[in-house]
């Protein structure tokens, strides 16, 4: 054989290669809604994920400030925190980047509704908050209609039916995940002594269940029972990311708060604390390495479940939407005024 042969013999594989590369690709082609965030000057950051925010933040921005607006109607006197705010984008910019707008928008008003909700509760005691939960539960998936004794719960009265006008066929799902965290609100009484069991109880408590949802539905998926049935052990190893995440940033502002000792325990770091016997600062480390740790195993369960089905248009916006979430939500926790104060 020739030399030319040989070079015209690969030559002809590798264009072969090129065609058949970018065939694969295509899926994963679409007009960008969202610009890439440079991390690399945040070093607080410790994401090993993507971070991008919405090109449309200032829309996407103008549901948190609906959601504040009317509660500053009902209770005038509270101080609500900053809650999504964030010097980057907004958070629910950052973790659904590609969404569409509308939906991030109307997503981003209900969950700062229920963020601001918890500052108004703050001071109810426990046996009337349980009872004001269940009836902002019952009013928001349409279950009761919003009396006027409770003017908290009204305030979330045509949230299902919005989320419906958008899209009736994935509301239901966003729905049952918003009843599933509120049954669950503060179901918790017992403090966990083992990081182990306390991680496994924060990814239902942080609403992890809540942003895969919305997540889903702001892109317009929503995986079959078979693929959310094979996406469980990557869906739970997500959701391990979010709450470890939440804890380490959070407790920048928890740690100083005027709380009893045993309300301390609803947080990773003084869980390391106790179960290993180390310091605040080598608890942090130990946290921070732990939710380095899970993000490598989310990496690594996203790469099999993209090989399960066959790098499916479907599956891998999925996988490559929770890589952003994830991303997303340490960058902005890294920088927010929430918990940067």
């Amino acid at each position: 054989m020739t030399q030319l042969t040989l070079t015209a013999g690969l030559t002809a594989h590798a264009e072969k290669h090129s065609a058949f590369m970018k065939q694969l690709s295509k899926p994963l082609r679409r007009k960008p809604s969202s610009l890439k965030i440079k991390t690399a000057s945040h070093p607080q950051s410790i994401t090993t994920f993507p971070v991008r925010v919405h090109k449309e933040d200032n829309q996407i921005n103008q549901g948190a400030l609906n959601a504040r607006k009317n509660f500053k109607e009902f209770a005038r006197n509270t101080e609500f925190r900053s809650h999504s705010a964030g010097p980057h984008g907004n958070f629910f910019s950052i973790c659904w980047p590609n969404g569409k707008t509308e939906r991030v928008r109307l997503a981003t008003e209900i969950i700062e509704s229920l963020w601001v909700y918890d500052d108004v509760m703050e001071d109810v005691d426990h046996a009337g908050a349980v009872e004001v939960h269940a009836s902002v539960r019952d009013t928001l998936t349409g279950v009761e209609k919003p009396s006027k004794k409770n003017v908290v719960a009204s305030l979330f009265k045509d949230f299902g039916s919005r989320l419906s006008q958008m899209d009736k066929h994935g509301a239901p799902r966003v729905l049952a995940s918003l009843k599933a965290y509120l049954d669950n609100y503060d179901s918790q009484k017992t403090p966990f002594d083992t990081i182990q069991k306390y991680t496994e109880y924060r990814i239902m408590n942080v609403g992890y269940g809540i942003m895969d949802s919305f997540m889903q539905w702001t892109m317009g998926l929503q995986l079959n029972e078979a693929e959310t049935d094979e996406a469980h052990k990557f869906y739970m190893s997500a959701g391990r990311v979010m709450g470890l995440t939440n804890d380490l940033y959070s407790w920048n502002v928890e740690r100083t708060e005027a709380v009893d000792s045993a309300d301390r325990k609803w947080n990773a770091v003084p869980v390391i604390m106790q179960q290993y016997d180390l310091s605040e600062e080598d608890a942090n480390v130990f946290l921070r390495g732990l939710i380095v740790h899970h993000e490598q195993i989310t990496r690594e369960l996203g790469a099999v479940l993209l090989r399960r089905f066959g790098y499916s248009s479907t599956m891998t916006k999925y996988v490559e939407s929770v890589s952003l979430m994830l991303g997303g939500n340490c960058f902005w926790s890294a920088t927010c005024p929430r918990y940067n104060p």
